[in-house]
């Protein structure tokens, strides 16, 4: 595996979290991976992995960087024939960056605060992703129906089958496999992870009041008048 090196630079607005993938950049590829990571305090990871032949670098490699001008780590690898680009983009905070007015992604985590009798954190994710084809000619477009793209979601906890439209799930990960012959996809998912530091709180004081109550019980019995 032959290592290209790395390149960063600064991510200057959250206009990463606009989920608009050229359908060229799909069709001059081998395979294209969205993943999308969110962290238990909202922080998370952005990530485009594609992988092409070597005689579509140069476009490929164009395409990529008109929907990840933003991004702020790049990669490239070789792996056999293929040449593995990767690009990411790492917010402080994605819920923050979802707010964005021009985003089409929307993270909402429920947490203490919203539910405090609850021992659960959710984390609600949908986003809004676009196929773009207006530079894409007839002739281009005509594979359209087996140019795919990949979507990972990796969410803390484990997801609510109830509450997905993904292809498959396990866990706390969720995928979707995209065709190009739609051009709008809403993705959806929700997970619940359960607060352990909040159950053993709870634990500790059911605990301590039932010490408390057979400690009580037990002096009464003891103190009790014994009969002559």
């Amino acid at each position: 595996m032959r290592n290209y090196g790395q390149r960063t630079c600064r991510p200057t607005s959250v206009i990463a979290m606009l989920a608009a993938v050229p359908y060229l950049l799909l069709s001059s590829s081998q395979s294209v991976q969205l993943r999308t990571t969110i962290n238990l305090d909202g922080s998370g990871l952005r990530q485009y992995t594609v992988a092409c032949l070597a005689d579509r670098t140069k476009e490929v490699r164009k395409r990529l960087l008109e929907r990840t001008g933003d991004f702020d780590r790049q990669s490239l690898h070789l792996e056999g024939p293929n040449l593995i680009i990767t690009r990411d983009w790492r917010p402080a905070n994605l819920a923050e960056a979802a707010t964005d007015p021009d985003a089409t992604a929307n993270l909402q985590i429920v947490g203490i605060m919203q539910k405090p009798f609850s021992v659960f954190t959710e984390y609600r994710w949908s986003e809004e992703l676009s196929i773009y084809r207006e530079t894409a000619t007839d002739v281009e477009t005509f594979g359209e129906e087996i140019a795919t793209l990949s979507y990972r979601l990796n969410m803390p906890g484990k997801i609510v089958k109830a509450k997905t439209n993904a292809d498959s799930f396990e866990g706390g990960a969720a995928i979707w496999e995209l065709r190009a012959d739609a051009e709008t996809y809403t993705l959806t998912a929700n997970s619940r992870r359960l607060r352990w530091d909040y159950l053993l709180v709870i634990l500790y004081i059911l605990g301590f009041i039932a010490f408390q109550v057979t400690d009580h019980v037990s002096r009464l019995f003891r103190n009790r008048p014994r009969k002559i």
